[in-house]
């Protein structure tokens, strides 16, 4: 996903959100996450490319409000903390 940047009362930010799917052969559809990494962690992202395989570590909350119109909703944060390329070992030459 594209970064995003802009300007709050506490100064400039950045942030990128990333969709990360479990690699797991014995399911038929595997888990997606979307994560957003911010501020200088989002340079993490820099070497990493659209079906690389990742480890990646993130912390979740739940966030709950209400409407302008009163109606009670809640959305689940995943922010990501830490990321970085796995190599996985295709074959052998023994």
């Amino acid at each position: 996903m594209p970064l995003q940047t802009g300007v709050s009362e506490r100064g400039e930010w950045k942030s990128r959100e990333v969709i990360l799917e479990e690699i797991d052969e014995r399911v038929q559809y595997p888990n997606q996450y979307l994560v957003r990494f911010s501020g200088d962690r989002v340079n993490q992202l820099d070497s990493i490319k659209e079906g690389d395989t990742v480890s990646c570590h993130w912390s979740s909350r739940v966030r709950e409000f209400r409407t302008k119109d009163g109606r009670e909703m809640a959305s689940q944060e995943n922010n990501g903390w830490g990321v970085r390329s796995e190599v996985r070992a295709v074959g052998s030459d023994d």
